[in-house]
């Protein structure tokens, strides 16, 4: 239930705090005070979509926040899944703020959370009625929706969907495999052609880089590969290679090696040496030979090079993508070799997917007309309430049909739902569309929302007294008050027999204040309700006859509750 509310800065509301209780609660005033943009503000933190309009003029933004208790199981259950929870007194507070940089925030509990979790939750917070709601009835295409929700379809049409969808992509696949079939021996030609020109190519994932790389390189490895050359002929190949004239050096010191006092040392000196150079020698040997062996002629290069260009544009850009490409028309081919097994598999698999479509089809109708018949039931009950005891209203629930004659199955099912009534006895029903007016399809939308908000702890209301008036408006007053019992009603009335029937009477009032139109709401007290009441009946000009009757109306609700 809604406990309270607040507002700033929405539209001519500056600043509104307001408290509420449960029961049966109406809200009067001026035409332009400001009672519908509190329904706007209750939106806003249902999910609704957020116009920078109803920021008051002069302001960067605007606020709203509730505080919610006794929340249902699936209510509960949504914040549970999302990683929130009541608090400890069980309470939830929703904060809403709409921007004029088109930045939008919106939080439950002080946890931030996204406008499509405030629309999922609002759904079992609040269900509210608009001004022009009553105008759907006159949409045909949404009395499968009423009769749906009605008869709790759910698990019904979640099946039947998954079959409805399952179905569908068969179909498609069915489609796509006979257009195959058509033009099969040109394809076959042209995946053979492809494959042909990729095993000749022997394409290798990394192989462009790499080349590209060692074409850049290149020029690099020639240089490294010259000064490898040369330094491997001075140390040891060449004519007169280093490693050669030590040995030579050596050999020629030797004999004079016990002449000479140093002798011993240099002959030391000189094996050291020639032993240096040798393995200097190996290994300036061994990088040449590995440099030389990765050796590629520019022309080679390029050549692969544009072969790979030529390819990656083909099946290509890239690498991963050609690969791809390149098992898909193998498997492709693969299947054109087996199409007309894979054919026949499909139209049998689509055959029992039809018919699975067609289980659930009949099981959901079934619910429906199940449902249709205790939704005539209790509305015929509802409408007796509200001043129209002969009404007759029948709900058709038939197989919708394609162009040649058969179902037509879609992603609601195959029934067409049609609302029929008759006001008048002895008439048979007609097209709701046809046939109903103003106050007679305020008083269907009322019912029609009277048996539908049975699992809401909260209902709103506005101004759905359009069209009505007398005894007929009583009667409204006390349908909304008795729906309101262990439940929150409320109501925007411009009718005094409605006004009259409430637990709790609101006035919107607006003024002028520092050359601003501000609104305002307040409860009224027992006498400020009679002059409320009196006002609705007669105008700004209150009479001591106009209070009286305004006194009279109050007590008789008094009397009879």
């Amino acid at each position: 239930m809604l406990t309270a509310l607040h507002i700033e800065n929405i539209a001519i509301i500056e600043r509104l705090d307001i408290d509420f209780k449960d029961g049966f609660t109406v809200l009067t005033g001026e035409t332009g005070a400001g009672k519908s943009i509190i329904i706007d503000s209750i939106l806003l933190l249902l999910g609704s979509k957020a116009s920078k309009d109803l920021i008051r003029t002069g302001t960067e933004c605007g606020i709203v926040t509730a505080c919610f208790c006794a929340l249902d199981s699936e209510a509960l259950f949504i914040l549970k899944e999302n990683g929130l929870q009541p608090d400890e007194d069980g309470n939830v507070t929703i904060f809403r703020k709409i921007g004029r940089d088109g930045r939008n925030s919106a939080r439950i509990n002080g946890l931030n959370v996204t406008v499509a979790l405030l629309k999922e939750l609002g759904a079992h917070l609040i269900n509210v009625h608009g001004q022009h709601d009553g105008v759907l009835l006159l949409d045909s295409r949404r009395h499968l929706l009423f009769l749906d929700e009605f008869s709790k379809a759910d698990q019904e049409k979640v099946r039947y969907r998954a079959s409805y969808e399952k179905v569908k992509a068969l179909h498609k696949e069915l489609e796509e495999q006979q257009q195959k079939e058509t033009g099969k021996e040109q394809r076959r030609a042209e995946l053979s052609a492809y494959i042909s020109q990729l095993d000749a190519c022997a394409f290798k994932a990394g192989e462009y880089k790499e080349l590209r790389i060692k074409r850049a390189n290149l020029m690099k490895n020639e240089e490294i590969i010259e000064a490898l050359h040369t330094a491997v002929m001075a140390v040891y190949d060449g004519e007169q290679p280093a490693a050669r004239q030590v040995r030579e050096a050596l050999d020629g010191l030797v004999p004079a090696e016990k002449l000479i006092p140093e002798g011993a040392e240099l002959i030391q000196r000189l094996t050291q040496l020639s032993a240096e150079l040798d393995d200097l020698g190996a290994e300036l040997g061994k990088l040449f030979d590995e440099y030389a062996a990765d050796r590629m002629e520019p022309e080679i290069i390029e050549n692969r090079l544009d072969e790979l260009e030529q390819i990656k544009k083909l099946f290509g850009p890239s690498d991963q993508e050609v690969l791809q490409n390149e098992e898909s028309f193998r498997k492709e081919l693969e299947a054109l070799e087996n199409s007309e097994d894979i054919l026949l598999k499909l139209k049998e698999r689509y055959q029992e997917a039809h018919e699975e479509l067609e289980r659930h089809a009949a099981t959901l109708t079934a619910r429906r007309k199940k449902g249709a018949l205790e939704m005539e039931k209790k509305l015929r009950t509802e409408l007796s309430d509200l001043d129209m005891p002969q009404a007759s209203f029948h709900i058709s629930v038939e197989d919708r049909k394609n162009e040649r004659g058969g179902i037509r199955y879609r992603i609601d099912g195959k029934d067409e739902v049609e609302f029929f009534i008759s006001t008048n006895r002895g008439e048979l029903p007609k097209p709701l569309i046809k046939i109903a007016s103003g106050g007679e399809l305020s008083r269907i939308m009322l019912s029609m929302k009277s048996i539908l908000n049975q699992d809401s702890n909260t209902a709103v209301y506005d101004e759905i007294d359009t069209g009505v008036s007398g005894a007929t408006a009583e009667k409204i007053g006390r349908k909304l008050r008795s729906s309101s019992t262990g439940r929150q009603v409320f109501c925007i009335t411009h009718l005094a027999q409605i006004a009259a029937q409430a637990d709790h009477h609101f006035k919107v009032t607006k003024k002028e204040q520092n050359g601003r139109v501000c609104s305002g709401i307040y409860e009224l007290s027992e006498t400020e309700r009679i002059d409320e009441i009196a006002r609705i009946m007669g105008g700004e000009e209150l009479t001591e006859t106009l209070r009286r009757s305004a006194a009279e109306i109050l007590n008789k609700r008094k009397n009879k509750h």
